[in-house]
């Protein structure tokens, strides 16, 4: 067995260490941080603009729309179906939008997962950190990882086509900007909470702009709003369950899928060939060298079966947490 196979081989399942975990903080939203919401909602509609919602079932869009509703608005809910979703999805979706008595319009990209990333890059690592590695290694390593255009090819884009197509002008979104993560919020210095995206000719707004995390699962408790069913599976994000994005941290999506969805797992890992991508972050040798070592090892499907904690991070030792 030659030293990098070996070295993979040896590789014992990492052990997270103990914390006390971070207190959940519940906090009533103030008012004026309603109204500031409200106030950016009504001034991107006020060209008569018509709006749709880009919903995703998740906390943030679920808090977007019961506001919207409350304060007179009916938008067109738009569901980008990445084709990456935990089950019940749709159905926690439908329902949503019956409740509330909305229109719901699904988008969906000609593209499977599987081509988007065969053609820009894997989803793995986060936005800027799959960036700063491509810098690094671009034609090195026998592969490319984009998250953004993953992103933008799988929901972003189809949800915008659609968006037009139902005779909308403006997207409103949930995203929280520095809240989310660094790199929205360095695009919300840059384009602040209502903005014209020329590349896709429409216009965007982030209502949410500024909510905390317990802010949102305060208005959540506050208003009894449905929990996605993903959340009972112990999901810890809801969206793409094949985003690796933070997948070097130890709140890996990777790890969270092995437990959570196992036949979504081994999809991704073995049958579409994941896992090699992994380890040759985790090992920093091209993909070539990572093939014949797993190869010379027993293949993907000996060590999912075998040794599935490989397949958990892009690290040999992962940061403490998570981080987008």
């Amino acid at each position: 067995m030659n030293e990098l196979a070996e070295s993979i081989a040896s590789e014992t399942e990492y052990k997270i260490p103990f914390r006390i975990p971070d207190k959940i903080t519940i906090d009533v939203v103030k008012k004026n941080k309603i109204e500031q919401s409200i106030a950016i909602i009504e001034r991107a509609l006020k060209p008569n603009r018509k709006p749709c919602l880009a919903f995703s079932g998740g906390s943030d869009s679920s808090v977007l729309l019961d506001l919207m509703c409350k304060a007179g608005y009916k938008p067109v809910i738009i569901w980008a179906d990445s084709q990456m979703e935990y089950p019940g999805t749709q159905k926690h979706i439908e329902s949503i939008a019956a409740s509330y008595g909305l229109d719901l319009k699904i988008a969906i990209s000609n593209r499977t997962p599987l081509e988007q990333w065969e053609a820009t890059g894997w989803p793995m690592l986060g936005k800027m950190a799959a960036r700063l590695w491509m810098q690094k290694n671009r034609g090195m390593m026998g592969f490319t990882i984009n998250v953004s255009e993953c992103c933008r090819g799988i929901k972003i884009v189809p949800a915008r086509l659609m968006t037009k197509k139902s005779g909308c002008n403006v997207q409103i979104t949930g995203q929280r900007g520095k809240a989310d993560d660094n790199l929205r919020g360095l695009r919300n210095i840059k384009d602040g909470d209502l903005y014209f995206q020329v590349k896709d000719n429409i216009w965007v707004a982030n209502p949410l702009n500024g909510w905390m995390d317990g802010e949102i699962k305060g208005y959540i408790q506050e208003n009894k709003l449905p929990e996605h069913p993903a959340r009972t599976r112990g999901a810890k994000t809801i969206g793409c369950v094949y985003c690796g994005g933070g997948c070097q941290y130890t709140n890996s999506g990777y790890r969270v899928l092995r437990k959570t969805w196992p036949e979504a797992w081994y999809r991704f890992m073995v049958e579409w060939e994941g896992g090699l991508i992994i380890l040759a972050l985790r090992h920093k040798a091209h993909l070539y060298h990572i093939r014949m070592a797993v190869k010379e090892i027993g293949g993907l499907d000996y060590i999912a079966k075998n040794m599935p904690w490989l397949f958990d991070f892009t690290r040999k030792k992962p940061i403490l947490g998570y981080n987008k």
